[in-house]
């Protein structure tokens, strides 16, 4: 969920974080939901680039 709170915290949709990120809204909220299994791990790396944050720390953090 932590991608969820970074989108909102930069005011971003889903529907505009996609559009950076080169994919559909559809797949950022499959992202949000935590379902990344079949998400290439480079569109992960736009994501937390675009979110000025890293794939450990959006992804694979223990904070809940």
């Amino acid at each position: 969920m932590n991608t969820k709170i970074r989108r909102i915290m930069k005011g971003l949709s889903q529907k505009e974080l996609g559009k950076i990120v080169g994919v559909s809204n559809v797949t950022i909220v499959k992202i949000e939901k935590g379902d990344i299994d079949n998400i290439r791990f480079g569109t992960l790396k736009k994501v937390a680039k675009a979110l000025e944050t890293t794939v450990q720390e959006l992804f694979f953090s223990d904070e809940e």
